[in-house]
């Protein structure tokens, strides 16, 4: 993959995932009180969201771009099939739940989306990071040969 797409790829990855963090993090452990002294979500809360949703379809145009020519190439020519497929799981699920959370209107079935998403969102830099070492290392031997 060319240097400068594999670098959008891994900015606009790093921008979904930062604002999905920020956004749970304002969720969960930054309340602002209002007038009354009730507490109310904290307005960043829904700018991270808003962002959040913006750079998360972004990302999926990137991840359509990356399906002909690296995803099945890399799949047929079984070049980290593991690491690849739990990727695409990843991303795949990921956008299977945040979808819906934007038309789902039932509290009880949103948190449990919600929680479903977060989860596998901020475990997903790890299956990320599975994905590159060794495509770090093979791009190196090239280099030398």
């Amino acid at each position: 993959m060319a240097r400068n797409r594999r670098s959008w790829i891994y900015s606009i990855a790093f921008a979904v995932w930062c604002t999905g963090t920020v956004w749970l993090w304002f969720h969960y452990f930054v309340k602002s009180v209002d007038g009354l002294g009730f507490e109310v979500p904290h307005p960043a809360e829904k700018w991270s969201l808003i962002v959040h949703a913006l750079v998360s379809s972004y990302a999926i145009w990137w991840f359509g771009t990356l399906w002909n020519d690296h995803i099945k190439a890399g799949w047929k020519a079984r070049v980290q099939r593991w690491s690849g497929g739990i990727l695409v799981g990843y991303v795949s699920w990921l956008a299977m739940t945040g979808y819906p959370l934007y038309y789902i209107v039932n509290d009880t079935w949103r948190d449990r989306v919600s929680l479903l998403h977060w989860t596998m969102g901020l475990s997903a830099v790890a299956a990320f990071v599975l994905h590159l070492p060794r495509a770090a290392s093979r791009r190196r031997r090239k280099r030398s040969r």
